[in-house]
């Protein structure tokens, strides 16, 4: 029952960290500008 219980919590932080990435992405293609664009990607590295 611990590893079943494992694999459901893996699984849902990758499922989370793939969703937070579309949305960085998302906020990156939609940028106004080249500048703004780039300070997103920095502050997604910083996470």
């Amino acid at each position: 029952m611990t590893s079943l219980r494992t694999a459901l919590a893996r699984r849902h932080q990758l499922r989370a960290l793939r969703r937070d990435g579309r949305a960085i992405e998302r906020a990156v293609a939609g940028a106004p500008t080249l500048e703004s664009a780039h300070e997103l990607a920095a502050l997604a590295a910083r996470r």
